[in-house]
């Protein structure tokens, strides 16, 4: 039996070789993913499945007994994941939690499945990790058959339980119904539910109700009702493949749920902005000059761009983004509302390294256009580390001072 899963750790080892590596380096939509799985040879074998999009890759690879199997899993990501659509979370309901959840993170965890009667019990854990906030353990555990889908997420932190969520998923002979619940703390909760009626091979009538509740805006609650016709490629979703009378676990299964406690860790970090690690400044000046000193280091010695947005948050402290990479003479940020939570106020950018081909030193016709078309103000750090401001009302540009370069 040993040396039946040393074959077939090698046999995994080469396919995923082969065919993940590239696919990482693909280009494509953030919400189309490529899914690549190696099939079960057997009791005592390794399956591994793989998923990648746009910002987001999961591998997970199952040792397979006798209706039961063991899992381990790897990945990163950024925000929302495009892998798992287990808790149907859209950004709107992620903003009612937490202050800036769009950020990069890693993760790993293990899992435990085992089949009887037809349903697939799992069990799991993953830690994760993201920039500026502390490390949390996501717990999970879900049944399901071909009929029924439920799950159970819970969140805990170094000193408390953070959030936790539940998803429940039927399908019945008039559609699929949908219902997922999360909360962190008292104040935080969004909850959804959904239906979905098949009027053709394709084609599907949704209705949807979302319900959320959060200390963190003015008026505390919001609802809306949605109607929604829609096509879609494929017949089942994929936490309703399983179909029953199988002898092994379904490795997919596993890799949804393990992917959705993956996202409400990143989504419910927290239940109140004043309790994340989100840097926070008095005043917007003082959030651009922070991001801009950290960064325009790194600016010089790469001779590249970076930039960001500064934003408003809902207790009005300022924030900054993480910066983003560009090229020699340009970055692309984005426009105001891909800031994932609070108002962006701001642009903040560097100038790269000393170059005679630029001006390196001052904004540029397209900076200062650029500020004025989204009616924002804008920061510059420059290489010879003048901090500078441009304030898109008055169409004054001023030296506020110098930064790290």
């Amino acid at each position: 039996m040993f040396s039946v899963l040393i074959k077939s750790l090698v046999r995994a080892s080469f396919i995923f070789s082969a065919g993940i590596i590239p696919a990482l380096g693909a280009s494509g939509p953030s919400d189309q993913a490529f899914w690549l799985t190696t099939p079960p040879q057997g009791l005592g074998s390794v399956q591994a499945m793989a998923g990648v999009s746009h910002d987001d890759q999961l591998l997970l690879s199952s040792v397979h007994g006798s209706g039961f199997s063991l899992s381990g899993f790897w990945g990163e990501g950024k925000g929302l994941s495009s892998l798992s659509s287990s808790l149907s979370l859209a950004e709107r309901d992620a903003s009612l939690f937490h202050g800036n959840y769009q950020r990069p993170t890693h993760f790993s965890g293990a899992a435990f499945d085992f089949l009887t009667g037809g349903v697939q019990f799992t069990g799991g854990v993953s830690q994760v990790g993201a920039i500026q906030t502390v490390d949390r353990i996501s717990w999970f555990a879900g049944a399901t058959s071909g009929a029924f889908a439920l799950q159970f997420y819970r969140v805990d932190g170094e000193e408390n339980d953070y959030a936790h969520a539940l998803g429940l998923q039927l399908r019945l002979p008039v559609g699929e119904l949908q219902s997922t619940f999360a909360a962190a703390g008292s104040d935080v909760s969004s909850a959804n539910l959904r239906w979905q009626l098949p009027l053709g091979r394709h084609l599907w009538l949704g209705f949807e109700v979302r319900d959320g509740r959060s200390s963190r805006f003015g008026n505390g609650e919001y609802q809306r009702w949605i109607v929604n016709f829609s096509s879609r490629q494929g017949s089942q979703d994929r936490l309703l493949a399983r179909e029953g009378g199988t002898s092994t676990t379904d490795i997919a299964t596993t890799v949804v749920l393990a992917a959705g406690a993956v996202g409400i860790a990143l989504v419910a970090s927290s239940g109140s902005e004043s309790s994340d690690n989100q840097l926070r400044f008095s005043t917007q000046h003082d959030a651009a000059r922070n991001v801009l000193n950290g960064i325009n280091p790194t600016s010089v010695a790469e001779n590249l761009e970076y930039g960001g947005w500064v934003y408003r948050n809902s207790d009005n402290t300022f924030s900054a983004t993480e910066p983003v990479k560009g090229t020699v003479d340009s970055v692309s940020i984005g426009s105001p509302s891909s800031v994932g939570a609070g108002t962006a106020t701001a642009t903040y950018h560097t100038h790269a390294g000393f170059d005679p081909r630029f001006d390196s030193e001052n904004f540029s016709f397209a900076d200062i256009s650029l500020n004025n078309n989204w009616g924002v103000d804008g920061y510059l750090g420059t290489p010879g580390s003048l901090f500078k401001f441009h304030h898109f009302l008055t169409g004054t540009i001023t030296t506020l001072g110098t930064i790290a370069n």
